[in-house]
């Protein structure tokens, strides 16, 4: 108990002291005095599990509904404001507590890792807690670099005294990467294996850190070959070397054969456990039995104030393999009741249309869902409703639907889909990578679609316009990332990434089509010259969203740290 009470005590001083300036007027009373802690592999492992607190989980809990994870981007619309970044009206904060500008979680690793080796136990036990700090340590600052690119480069604990790291400038974003994958490097050979880690609800493994690594490689690639020769490039680099990384070890993954597809699509996102997933890397569990602090307000008010966009319905292709514009079998969009009729059977795993089953009541008795809600602050905004992520057996324990859905951080369908990129990013791409990846996908039982073939994919009238060339091949293989992981919190950075502005840049995404039945149930909706519900009209009027290319794919650093810190100028392009 006295270890316990060590560590919240610490925990919580982290949490109110993470800036550098901050450093310079207090004790390091963050460091632990306690004489018996780091003496056994228990106190490693109670101190790690606070790691977890900062993995993903679902937006909003605690506020009766939990927003979407991809909404305010070109896939997912919400009925408040959309995301700032996209908006083009982000400011300069004046203090790092209004951004995400923290370096409490790095300091925390560091501390982490310069006491671990104190702990006696068994060898393989301390380096999955070492392994477990090298992850957290390179996820926190993937989290810090996606956001401001060039960063001070912390490498130890550091205290009061280090004016050399507390002053520290920013260091190159491609050096940053580097001592990224450096520590996942060594994070892989001392991790266990995801079958090793016993529990239901597994640690930090071997599989997580080399996704990671492949996702970090891929951004950073990725980043370097389509922002090369802007403010946001790094000189001398097209992003190969980190394109050849993210293959790799997703290659890795693919070939240890211990990772496998989940037969069922759609029936992979609505569990509350998913301790023995195949497909599930990494997960997080949800009881809302156990306290707000805990719950899961996913699907409490259902359908979460939010939508999916006609884009994001038009990227799923006809059963046929075909584009929609191309393709006999389809049904076309204006009616909600036909808009699945035909295509990737992923559609229907993903949103709701009339027919489908809203609620299963305790008696069994089935209440059909028959049209979105449209009026509500629970409205979903633009008419396409979310299936993924609904479990509509009522809980007994509640008389409601489930506030313990669990939450996918890490999947196997993510490696596949990286390592398609990869190659195809660096020309190297042939018809058996294909086979090993997006085929794999596509060949999943619940999913059943035709095998994407190289020499004959068709051209698309449609394929969307990033404002500059794509490969057929590329095309294909960003369309099968997007239906893949629809809604899952991949969108804002594979934008990002893909320096993808001529996607969204005076543009206003858009809702379904305003047919009858959706005036029947809202009248006077605002709609296009289409008759496409046009919900964001009056977020950001009439000119579309306003992001300025040259300026807002990077946060600026807050002034009160540029302040206290002048080696950190000059601040990020644009600002």
């Amino acid at each position: 108990m006295k270890k316990l009470r060590y560590l919240i005590l610490v925990f919580s001083f982290l949490a109110l002291n993470s800036c550098k300036n901050d450093f310079l007027d207090r004790n390091p009373l963050d460091e632990i005095s306690e004489p018996e802690f780091w003496k056994t592999t228990g106190d490693l492992e109670l101190y790690s599990n606070s790691f977890y607190q900062n993995l993903p989980g679902w937006a909003g809990v605690g506020n009766g509904f939990s927003a979407m994870p991809d909404n305010g981007t070109d896939l997912s619309l919400s009925s408040t404001d959309p995301s700032n970044r996209l908006l083009g009206n982000v400011t300069i904060p004046a203090t790092s507590s209004n951004s995400v500008w923290f370096w409490g979680n790095v300091r925390k690793a560091n501390y982490f890792l310069a006491n671990v080796d104190k702990a006696s136990g068994a060898t393989s036990d301390i380096d999955q807690y070492k392994g477990e700090g090298l992850f957290f340590r390179a996820y926190y600052y993937f989290i810090l670099l996606k956001s401001y690119g060039d960063l001070p480069i912390i490498d130890k604990y550091i205290s009061n005294n280090d004016v050399e790291y507390l002053y520290k400038g920013r260091d190159p974003r491609n050096k940053v990467v580097d001592f990224m994958l450096a520590d996942l490097d060594q994070a892989i050979a001392l991790l266990k294996t995801k079958a090793a880690l016993t529990n239901n609800n597994p640690r930090i493994n071997k599989e997580a850190a080399l996704l990671l690594k492949a996702s970090i490689a891929l951004y950073e690639g990725t980043w370097e070959k389509y922002h090369k020769g802007t403010a946001y490039g790094v000189e001398g680099s097209t992003g190969t070397v980190y394109l050849e990384q993210a293959a790799a070890a997703a290659k890795r993954l693919i070939d240890d054969k211990t990772l496998s597809l989940h037969t069922s699509y759609a029936n992979l996102f609505n569990q509350t456990s998913l301790s023995n997933n195949p497909e599930v890397i990494l997960w997080k569990q949800y009881n809302f039995a156990l306290g707000n602090a805990y719950g899961n307000d996913l699907q409490i008010s259902w359908p979460n104030r939010s939508s999916y966009t006609l884009f994001a319905i038009r990227s799923y292709l006809c059963k046929d393999g075909l584009p929609y514009a191309l393709s006999p079998l389809y049904q076309g969009d204006q009616q909600l009741s036909k808009l699945e009729t035909n295509r990737d059977p992923r559609l229907a795993a993903t949103v709701m249309v009339p027919g489908d089953t809203l609620s299963i009541a305790l008696s069994g008795a089935v209440t059909p869902f028959v049209v979105p809600k449209l009026t509500t602050n629970n409205s979903a905004v633009g008419g396409y409703e979310s299936q993924k992520y609904r479990i509509p057996q009522i809980d007994a324990t509640t008389g409601n639907f489930t506030r313990n859905t669990a939450k996918i951080i890490m999947r196997y369908a993510e490696a596949l889909l990286i390592y398609a990129e990869a190659k195809a990013e660096l020309g190297t791409i042939t018809q058996a990578d294909m086979d090993l990846s997006i085929n794999q996908l596509r060949k999943r039982k619940s999913v059943n679609m035709p095998e994407l073939v190289m020499s004959s994919i068709v051209t698309d009238p449609n394929w969307p316009d990033y404002g500059y060339s794509l490969t057929p091949v590329l095309q294909e293989i960003r369309r099968e990332r997007t239906v893949e992981l629809m809604n899952e919190g991949f969108r804002f950075d594979d934008l990002m990434r893909w320096r993808a502005h001529a996607l969204f840049v005076g543009q206003r995404p858009r809702g379904a089509y305003y047919e009858q039945l959706l005036k029947n149930a809202a009248g006077n909706l605002k709609v296009d010259s289409e008759n496409y519900l046009d919900p964001y009209f009056t977020a950001v009027g009439a000119s579309g969203y306003g992001f300025k290319p040259e300026r807002d794919y990077l946060n600026p650093i807050p002034t009160d740290e540029i302040s206290v810190n002048p080696n950190l100028k000059p601040n990020n392009p644009g600002w």
